[in-house]
């Protein structure tokens, strides 16, 4: 599966989460100690000593990813929880082994799985150009699955 995530996408979806929560205090709908509790874990979360960056986003334009290697399943399951309980963008999985994979999809439901990483809410695709893969090299051999 190929997936295109452009520069600044993401940055728009938090920019816009953060200005919801901006007008929902102004209209009402939000209360501050609503607002004060989901920016709480902003911008780091500390799950079991992995701090979890949630503005790494708006930073720099690309979603925190989750390095499955040296991580325990109950490590990988915390992490995604976080991630998508307290995030709005895609959440990347990735190396995972087959045991943090099942616990993962058992704990947070269907993901996209391709060569031992999991994704939960893919973005859409803004772009339908192709990309061409020019490797050098037995060691740069990549496998590209198409859509």
């Amino acid at each position: 599966m190929a997936l295109w995530i452009p520069s600044g996408t993401m940055s728009l979806m938090d920019e816009r989460a953060l200005r919801e929560l901006i007008e929902g205090i102004q209209a009402g709908t939000t209360t501050p100690d609503d607002a004060v509790e989901r920016l709480r874990r902003l911008p780091f979360a500390d799950i079991d000593g992995a701090l979890v960056d949630h503005h790494r986003t708006l930073r720099q334009g690309m979603p925190e990813a989750v390095y499955g290697p040296g991580k325990t399943v109950e490590h990988c399951v915390k992490i995604v929880a976080e991630l998508l309980e307290h995030g709005s963008g895609p959440v990347l999985l990735t190396r995972t082994d087959s045991d943090q994979r099942a616990a993962c999809l058992d704990a947070h439901g269907p993901a996209i799985e391709a060569n031992g990483s999991l994704l939960w809410r893919a973005p859409e695709p803004t772009r339908t150009s192709d990309v061409l893969v020019i490797t050098a090299g037995i060691a740069l051999i990549l496998k590209v699955v198409e859509v």
